[in-house]
């Protein structure tokens, strides 16, 4: 249960994660980058906190533990494609990506991860 809980919280936080990525790429190259690197570094321990409760759980399964972390990670890049069509529009819409369109994108990926980790990780921590 904390395996599979920690899965569906870590891929729904990471979602948003891709919207940051892509929204701070489109504003500055080089925000986009440092995004990109310090989220990659963060996304480490959140796959060994999926796979070990898997481990523990399951120590006859060690490929589950490894998609299972594999997969929550794939919502990132999901994420970023669907922020790209989004800004993409709002950049016809407006012929700029303005800076409103970021933060409105970051205020709604810190909104996400608040909710994740209200509803979700204090009540099993």
């Amino acid at each position: 249960r904390v395996a599979m809980l920690l899965f569906v919280s870590i891929a729904v936080h990471n979602f948003p994660e891709g919207l940051a990525v892509a929204a701070s790429s489109i504003h500055s190259p080089r925000l986009g980058v440092t995004t990109t690197v310090a989220i990659a570094l963060h996304n480490i321990p959140e796959g060994i906190a999926i796979a070990i409760p898997c481990l523990a759980a399951r120590p006859d399964l060690p490929w589950l533990a490894f998609w299972l972390a594999t997969l929550s990670g794939l919502a990132e890049p999901l994420g970023a494609a669907v922020a790209l069509i989004a800004l993409h529009e709002v950049k016809e819409v407006r012929n700029d990506p303005s800076y409103i369109s970021m933060n409105n994108v970051l205020a709604f990926v810190a909104g996400i991860m608040i909710m994740v980790a209200i509803l979700e990780l204090f009540p099993e921590a």
